[in-house]
């Protein structure tokens, strides 16, 4: 994606005890590992069984395609807002502040949404598949479970450019999924089911993203005005989410002494890094393609970055695991599914933090150092960030979003980054593999 265009910033170091990090002994609470049933899975099996015990469970099912094809429009129109917002600020020298960008907080919501939709359809699609072998039930509940999946297939290999680009990180999603089998209780579905890409290449995903660009984010436009339940829900979480507060935010000062704590001194921004200086991360793998892709890039242009990793793609992908630590790459954490973590009970919370340490330890052969929380929320939540220092972890945030999640041009990526960071002048960087 043009990487060595953006490192031609003179210095990136990735986080490292003895670069960035002073540590001081560290005494840790005992805290009790979750419990053996999984709460989030149970919700969905509860938002299951909800729907299909409606009047209209297909309506129902096939309608969340149509919300995700509503949230890939809002995203585009977000993803539009933010960067004219990034450019008027480049050009005024005026630098965004992120944490307080209208724009920006709603594109942390839309990834949010974005995010858990996917998870539910999943988990739905599978159930359903279940549903269609149990043979437990009756023949008619079995052929409504067929029909409802192969209208839901025909529905997400639609041909439209739309479908295609809304559907294309689902239909992965649904394919390692397909593979774990994790959860369920038939395992009736086959690796000849794995729903297939869109596209042919990346090539081919980026030129239609490009034909398409300028007509999704009318739609998205026209979409923003609506008074509907999705951006009822967008305004609400962006009006109450707060990415950093000053009690945590990382104080510009040149001694400070990062250690694991709730306060400044146990969250990572990059503010204090002296000019030119950052840290590349890496969120959401290990991914079995991508990531080795990146650590290619990374060693041919002689550049370290830290990855930070969801152990649910952990257990897995360990091969992938000891070729990014064979490399010297660190490799850290970012919760066990990427929940948001301010909204999951106790329970749960132990599951994404406490848990997903002790996978992460087996599978790195050491324990993470640094701890990131998904979509940043949590960052400025006491509990959750005790929990994080009571595990002996320092907590770390960016200031340059490449918003990589949604953005699939390498392109604008590459000059969102470079704005950013010539605004910034040293800092994190934050990417996804």
């Amino acid at each position: 994606m043009g990487f060595k265009k953006l490192v031609a910033y003179p210095l990136v170091f990735c986080f490292f005890l003895s670069s960035c990090a002073s540590i001081r002994p560290h005494e840790y609470s005992s805290l009790r590992v979750p419990s053996s049933i999984d709460i989030i899975e149970e919700n969905y099996q509860t938002s299951f069984k909800t729907m299909m015990n409606s009047k209209e469970p297909e309506k129902e099912f096939l309608g969340n395609l149509d919300l995700l094809k509503k949230i890939f429009v809002r995203a585009e129109a977000g993803l539009g807002d933010y960067d004219k917002e990034l450019e008027e600020s480049t050009t005024s020298g005026n630098s965004t502040s992120y944490e307080n960008s209208r724009s920006y907080k709603k594109m942390i919501v839309i990834w949010g949404l974005s995010h858990k939709l996917q998870d539910k359809i999943t988990y739905h699609y599978l159930a359903l598949s279940d549903m269609s072998q149990d043979k437990s039930i009756s023949s008619s509940k079995r052929k409504m479970a067929k029909d409802m999946m192969l209208k839901f297939n025909k529905k997400l290999h639609a041909k439209e450019a739309l479908s295609q680009m809304s559907f294309d990180e689902l239909k992965s999603n649904v394919a390692f999924a397909i593979t774990e089998r994790s959860g369920m209780i038939i395992k009736s579905l086959s690796d000849l089911e794995i729903p297939p890409s869109s596209f042919k290449d990346d090539l081919a995903k980026i030129k239609i993203l490009r034909e398409n660009r300028a007509n999704f984010r009318m739609m998205g436009k026209q979409s923003q005005v609506n008074n509907d339940e999705l951006n009822q829900q967008i305004e609400s979480q962006s009006d109450q989410l707060q990415l950093v507060d000053q009690k945590g935010r990382e104080p510009q000062q040149a001694d400070l002494k990062f250690y694991p704590s709730v306060g400044p001194n146990g969250n990572v921004m990059g503010l204090i890094f002296p000019k030119n200086v950052w840290a590349l991360t890496y969120d959401d793998g290990p991914h079995p393609v991508h990531t080795p892709a990146v650590v290619k890039n990374l060693k041919d242009s002689g550049i370290k970055a830290t990855f930070f990793w969801l152990a649910e793609k952990i257990i897995p992908n360990q091969k992938i695991v000891d070729l990014v630590r064979s490399e010297g790459l660190p490799t850290e954490n970012h919760s066990w599914s990427h929940a948001e973590l301010p909204k999951i009970s106790q329970v749960q919370l132990n599951k994404e933090i406490v848990l997903s340490t002790d996978v992460d330890t087996k599978a790195y052969g050491e324990k993470p150092k640094f701890f990131r929380c998904p979509y940043g929320a949590g960052n400025s939540v006491p509990r959750i960030r005790k929990m994080i220092a009571d595990l002996g972890m320092i907590h770390v945030f960016w200031n340059v979003d490449t918003l990589d999640w949604h953005d699939k041009d390498p392109d604008s990526i590459l000059a969102r980054a470079q704005k950013q960071m010539k605004a910034a002048g040293h800092g994190v960087i934050l990417f996804h593999d």
